[in-house]
């Protein structure tokens, strides 16, 4: 791997497992491991799901208006909650990709211990490389940020997918390009991945790859955002703790949380949204 993409690793394996520690009280109860933003209700009379959890998953399920889903792949899968819904939703099998081998292993054990290891699998693997063949589903939701060679990773979807099989991909995006960002720069550096991708860079990416695109959302009105003077100390906060911390952990820690506190700065200024894409391979030629 590159020095970037190394990095990027790093703070993606020790973010996954600070998440997994904090979040054992809520598992105890029976709630699941999220590693996605927390979304807030719909407005009133608007079409989105109630959460950003089990809501989101039901939410895009019933948006496939009945296409098949026996077979679906999971593309950044995590601790494998939303794979583990999938599955059901589609009653048949799923596979689950994460560069992240503690992911791996905690998925793996939570599907047997609910009795989907026969439908459920994870595997630690790039997204650059082959993702398999026959899939009726793809799933990519806020996985594709880290990817510094998206056209290579859509192709990759592509040939994975069955024809007329659907690619839902749901991403944190720029409205627009930006010749010089401040708080764009701050999250590529913090995250050690490309700038923020623009909407239209996202279309044009699915178009090169051959995947048409049916149905799009914008879900920003339920991204939640702090206020300012909030939004500045938690700033503070976070560059001391990245400059004084002895912890190379906690110093790639804070990396995280200050990216997150960068796009939360764009969400909070308008410039960013959170786009869900539905598209398909299409059917081949008769």
């Amino acid at each position: 791997m590159t020095g970037r993409a190394t990095d990027a690793a790093a703070l993606y394996e020790t973010l996954s497992r600070w998440q997994w520690w904090r979040s054992r009280g809520a598992r105890a109860r029976g709630g699941g491991l999220e590693l996605r933003k927390r979304l807030l209700p719909p407005p009133s009379g608007a079409d989105g799901p109630a959460d950003g959890g089990a809501g989101l998953d039901e939410w895009l399920f019933a948006r496939l208006d009945g296409r098949p889903a026996g077979r679906v792949l999971d593309l950044g899968c995590g601790f494998g909650a939303s794979a583990q819904r999938w599955a059901r939703f589609g009653g048949g099998e799923l596979v689950g990709v994460t560069p992240s081998p503690f992911q791996v292993a905690k998925a793996s054990a939570a599907a047997a211990r609910v009795g989907l290891a026969a439908r459920v699998r994870f595997v630690r693997q790039a997204l650059t490389g082959p993702l398999g063949d026959g899939f009726d589903i793809v799933l990519a939701i806020e996985a594709l940020g880290h990817e510094p060679d998206l056209d290579t990773v859509l192709t990759n979807v592509r040939r994975a997918l069955r024809p007329g099989g659907v690619f839902v991909w749901v991403e944190d995006l720029a409205r627009a390009e930006s010749g010089d960002d401040g708080d764009r720069r701050e999250l590529a550096a913090a995250w050690a991945s490309p700038p923020l991708r623009s909407v239209a860079a996202a279309r044009g990416a699915l178009q090169r790859a051959g995947l048409r695109t049916f149905r799009t959302f914008d879900l920003s009105p339920q991204v939640p955002v702090a206020a300012g003077p909030r939004l500045a100390a938690r700033r503070a906060r976070l560059e001391r703790l990245r400059r004084w911390s002895p912890l190379p952990a906690m110093r790639r820690l804070a990396a995280a949380f200050a990216g997150g506190a960068a796009l939360e700065r764009l969400y909070a200024r308008g410039a960013a949204c959170y786009v869900v894409w539905m598209s398909e391979r299409p059917p081949e030629a008769a």
